[in-house]
């Protein structure tokens, strides 16, 4: 009696709705809009950086992104059970938050307004996020094979920009760097890259699965055009970075001879590109762009992002902010800001130190560094208990090493502009809400009954 309750249960857990084309567009569009910003139409209509302010479009995209964050808050109201254990099991997450949100009140009085906007953007991605979550675990959509889906679709995106809007796609201030659809190059980058870390992390998690994994034509088609990508956008860190996950891949797979073969060669082709200084390689060529091996040459300042951080720990420590910080959005600015207080010419065209921790360092100090590390700590620790063939791991894992890589010179930590971070925590608030066990349990209950 008891054994055929059990198997009721578990047939009943096994029951899952499927999602409408209403839900699986939500998600898309939620993703989409996440990835690329708000303004995805006016971008593909050939409109750059701060031309939309300057053209009075701003309500457009500040309406677009309202609309998201209502939809979410309804996915939530919809689903209040779920909703409460979510928020019950990402307490950690909420803790951080609050937190941030707390240190506004270390803000200068110039600098409030922006600071209450960014707790305002924050509280809109966490909406965002946990109406996504809340949505895969209800209809069991697959995050990482989902979001490949949304990348393959902005990959296709880019390239129907790239041949319609070709004049469109550079930089009026950075002459002949590819912007794209999106706001700036290093944009480009790391988009560029995650399309490369979802290829990558899906065909390990389905190559045992099933044969979609074995399409190695779509496989190869779209992590090219990343390369691509990367290359048009002239970004040496991402470029970099393609190589570590091409390694971490390889070391993945050591069971595919093929694939060893493949990516033994690009491994080496890559390594001889990063090496060679003595000769122009003329990579690509589109008409008034040439993007060459000698775009990537940089020198040991990381084009001035030493000098960037030097002058901003200078700073801090100057006006005894090393603690606490200035508190979420007090430090970068233009016209009374503080950051505009430092005698350095970079500054001019930056809102960033061009690192994840030193800007976590300005705006929260040392106690909010140390509390965000052991919120990492405690993540991983808990990865570690969970099946190492999910697809959260296996994502993870390689996403992982993005965001920690970019952070080294780009700042991702706790900006509610950024797609990596909203990304980042969207995988975190899934880990803290999935059983470590849960796995293994089923597996077992699978075992008793048959």
């Amino acid at each position: 009696m008891e054994l055929a309750s059990t198997r009721r249960n578990f047939k009943r857990q096994l029951k899952t709705k499927k999602p409408s084309s209403r839900i699986l567009l939500f998600v898309y569009l939620q993703l989409t809009n996440i990835i690329t910003g708000p303004d995805l139409v006016l971008k593909f209509l050939g409109f750059k950086y701060g031309d939309v302010a300057e053209i009075g479009l701003g309500w457009f995209t500040t309406s677009v992104n309202f609309i998201f964050v209502l939809l979410s808050a309804l996915v939530l109201l919809n689903n209040k059970k779920a909703s409460l254990q979510l928020v019950t099991k990402a307490k950690k997450i909420i803790i951080i938050l609050v937190l941030t949100f707390f240190s506004s009140v270390l803000v200068l009085d110039n600098m409030f307004s922006q600071s209450i906007n960014l707790i305002f953007l924050t509280i809109g991605y966490f909406i965002k996020v946990c109406s996504l979550i809340v949505l895969f675990d209800k209809y069991n959509i697959e995050f990482s094979a989902t979001l490949l889906k949304v990348l393959k679709i902005l990959m296709i995106l880019m390239l129907l920009y790239l041949v319609i809007f070709f004049a469109n796609g550079f930089s009026t201030t950075l002459i002949g760097r590819y912007q794209s659809i999106f706001n700036q190059p290093n944009t480009l980058g790391q988009f560029s890259s995650l399309t490369i870390v979802a290829l990558f992390s899906d065909r390990l998690y389905f190559s045992t699965r099933c044969k979609r994994a074995n399409n190695n034509l779509s496989f190869f088609f779209f992590l090219s055009i990343g390369i691509v990508f990367v290359f048009m956008s002239q970004s040496f860190t991402n470029l970099l970075l393609i190589t570590l996950i091409l390694l971490i891949y390889f070391f993945y797979s050591l069971s595919n001879r093929i694939l060893q073969v493949l990516l033994l060669i690009s491994i080496i082709l890559f390594s001889f590109f990063f090496f060679t200084n003595s000769k122009d390689l003329s990579v690509l060529s589109f008409s008034n762009v040439n993007v060459s091996a000698s775009n990537f040459k940089r020198d040991l300042t990381l084009t001035g992002r030493t000098q960037i951080w030097r002058d901003v720990l200078d700073k801090v420590q100057l006006e005894n902010k090393t603690l606490c910080g200035y508190g979420i959005g007090g430090f970068w600015g233009k016209t009374g800001a503080p950051s505009s207080k430092i005698d350095n010419a970079l500054f001019a065209e930056i809102g960033q130190s061009h690192n994840g921790l030193i800007d976590l360092y300005v705006q929260y100090g040392l106690i909010g560094v140390s509390l965000f590390i052991c919120f990492l700590s405690s993540i991983l620790n808990k990865l570690s208990k969970m099946k190492s063939n999910s697809s959260y791991v296996i994502f993870f894992n390689f996403f992982f090493v993005l965001f920690l890589f970019n952070n080294l010179v780009e700042s991702s930590y706790l900006q509610p502009k950024n797609f990596l971070n909203i990304i980042f925590f969207l995988i975190i608030v899934s880990i803290l809400n999935s059983v470590p066990s849960q796995g293994f349990v089923q597996s077992g209950l699978k075992k008793n009954i048959n």
